[in-house]
């Protein structure tokens, strides 16, 4: 197994796992492969994963520095409790369902020490087939919330950067939380990821993060294969519910008043209608009887929305 020398790591590699003991070997060989070890530091959080995740990194990896949670403290919480460890000066936040193509760490600090205007920047996500997976967007707006609850994807088009060539490097509001490369002093400025968010954590941290006049970019030239859907078990109770709550959450923390009693009114009425739609085809298919139950799980909660992982 290599050794890391003890001088000071350049990037601090973060990922939290749960119970993707498979994902999590290949990501950490893909780094093992394409990174100069001695140069960085990998922090793996392990979520209390009932799996052989933990036997398995301290077996293979074990130079990688591991938090073993006596319970699942969520995707937020365990980054930071990752940050508190870096030493690095740059923070690679990756998931575990991801693998590098090439040495993506050196390219990423590569473009940020040229261009030192930029906070984050973020490589071009790969799905498993190697397609483009959508990684970046512009921040919510009542228009895109709309458009995406009633399923309008032509009025998506510019939250996506349609209107750009995403084969180039671009200057984006938001990006996706698998992979983020981000100087560490930035956390000073923004702070830390919100640990009441679920799923919504890292397009937050991209709005403090502007917020500050600070930059995002996009670098297609960069790319990471990342296996989405792949590291939890389909619960349409947990994946349903956060998709609403997290948009009520958001908006209440960063918008407007009148916005954040517009977004619940908003959800409780798409809530009860599809309530109503799928209940009417749960007899033909048991995953519409599932949508269905977890639309009633969420409209209880649609005025008071849980805070992290309900």
């Amino acid at each position: 197994m290599p050794e890391l020398e003890q001088n000071k790591p350049d990037v601090s590699i973060v990922i939290v796992n749960y119970n993707v003991q498979n994902l999590i070997l290949k990501c950490l060989q893909s780094i093992e492969d394409y990174c100069q070890l001695s140069d960085i530091e990998i922090i793996v959080v392990d979520n209390n994963s009932s799996d052989e995740s933990v036997a398995m990194v301290k077996h293979h990896f074990p130079y990688v520095v591991l938090i073993e949670n006596t319970k699942n403290e969520g995707f937020p919480k365990a980054n930071n409790q990752a940050f508190a460890k870096a030493r690095g000066q740059y923070i690679f936040m990756l998931n575990p369902d991801a693998e590098l193509c090439d040495d993506a760490v050196s390219m990423l600090r590569n473009y940020m020490e040229t261009n030192p205007f930029v906070a984050l920047a973020a490589p071009k996500l790969l799905n498993t087939d190697g397609s483009f997976q959508q990684s970046f967007w512009r921040f919510p707006r009542m228009r895109y919330i709309i458009a995406e609850d009633f399923y309008c994807k032509p009025l998506l088009k510019k939250k996506h950067y349609n209107d750009k060539n995403v084969n180039e490097i671009l200057m984006v509001d938001s990006v996706s939380g698998a992979a983020m490369f981000f100087r560490k002093s930035i956390l000073n400025l923004v702070g830390e990821l919100d640990e009441t968010l679920f799923w919504i954590e890292d397009v937050d941290f991209c709005y403090r993060i502007a917020q500050q006049n600070m930059k995002i970019a996009y670098v297609p030239s960069v790319q990471v294969v990342h296996h989405i859907g792949q590291s939890a078990k389909k619960n349409y109770e947990i994946s349903i519910s956060n998709q609403v709550y997290n948009k009520i959450k958001f908006v209440g923390k960063h918008y407007s008043k009148w916005q954040s009693v517009w977004i619940k009114l908003h959800s409780f009425f798409i809530v009860g209608l599809k309530i109503i739609i799928f209940g009417m085809l749960a007899p033909f298919n048991n995953i519409y009887r599932l949508k269905a139950k977890a639309y009633v799980y969420t409209i209880k909660r649609v005025f008071n929305p849980p805070t992290g992982i309900k």
